[in-house]
């Protein structure tokens, strides 16, 4: 169409259309001038889909996208720097480690630390003395823990599934042992703890805590939750598998009474981090660090 000056009129220019578009098995990626080969697909966490994922340093890492769920670009994009920016700010070696973060083909991708499995491996393995490994599970954990919650975060679900086991190879003598190491992952539901509210808090049903389920009665949601979901994972290294409590064995204490019954010298510790009422809970992640710990003097 003309507009009169001989030359065609130029149109209305339309927004281009976003549309997320998964990574594929073999694919490369590049940005930056850095190369970032995917791999298999691992599964979902709370962030998102998650994929193996290797760069030019063979780096073992993942690449975990952000998975729009009736979200708009922009509403995806505002999810994805939120979780960037808690990753950032809660940089810790205990935690697992973001190597980079972008944007590709309109997908929001983090670049992270690959390790060699999470905890529910070793809670599984029959062949092992769990109890062996509850002053180091406990160590790394309370360390991570410790520190989001002097930056005022509270993670809010800590379970063995994401809870992940690192393993450090020494490259120039190979036959060596690795290195051995516990970082928490999935911030995806952290919060500030002036930011908790009880009815929008996401909790897997077998690890509610008293508080999830009557604040009035037990207290709130916060730091002392996480007190409580290390409890329960040092429960499960105790007993040999992950237990599974009711509401209403949660609401009477369930927890806390099957610490007590274990013949273990960490019972007594982890029977009080599972009190019901927070205010009668240990009462820092410092604090029941040194409770275990002075239980170890003999073992490690």
């Amino acid at each position: 169409m003309d507009d009169g000056t001989g030359a065609p009129a130029v149109e209305d220019s339309q927004p281009v259309a976003r549309q997320f578009t998964p990574p594929a098995l073999g694919e490369t990626i590049t940005v930056d001038g850095k190369y970032y080969f995917i791999g298999n697909f691992i599964g979902k966490g709370s962030f998102g889909d998650v994929y193996e994922c290797t760069d030019e340093w063979s780096n073992e890492l993942v690449a975990k996208i952000l998975v729009p769920k009736n979200q708009t670009y922009d509403e995806v994009k505002e999810s994805w720097l939120a979780e960037l920016h808690k990753l950032m700010e809660l940089r810790h070696p205990n935690v697992t480690f973001i190597h980079q973060a972008f944007e590709y083909k309109d997908t929001f991708y983090l670049v992270i630390e690959r390790c060699s499995m999470t905890l529910d491996a070793i809670i599984n393995d029959p062949k092992l003395n769990h109890e062996l490994w509850v002053p180091y599970v406990a160590r790394d954990v309370l360390q991570a823990l410790d520190y989001f919650h002097l930056l005022g975060y509270v993670h809010k679900d800590i379970h063995a599934g994401n809870v992940f086991v690192a393993q450090s190879f020494d490259r120039m003598v190979p036959t060596k042992d690795p290195v051995w190491s516990f970082k928490i992952g999935d911030l995806g539901i952290s919060r500030l703890a002036a930011d908790i509210r009880i009815f929008n808090t996401l909790l897997a049903q077998w690890m509610v805590p008293p508080e999830a389920l009557d604040p009035n009665e037990f207290g709130p949601v916060s730091r002392a939750t996480d007190i409580y979901h290390t409890a329960l994972l040092l429960l499960a290294l105790l007993v040999g598998r992950t237990p599974s409590f009711t509401q209403d064995e949660v609401r009477a204490g369930a927890p806390r009474q099957l610490a007590e019954s274990l013949n273990s010298k960490y019972a007594p510790a982890v029977a009080k981090a599972l009190r019901r009422h927070t205010s009668a809970r240990t009462p820092t992640a410092m604090q029941f660090w040194r409770e275990l710990s002075s239980l170890t003097q003999d073992a490690t």
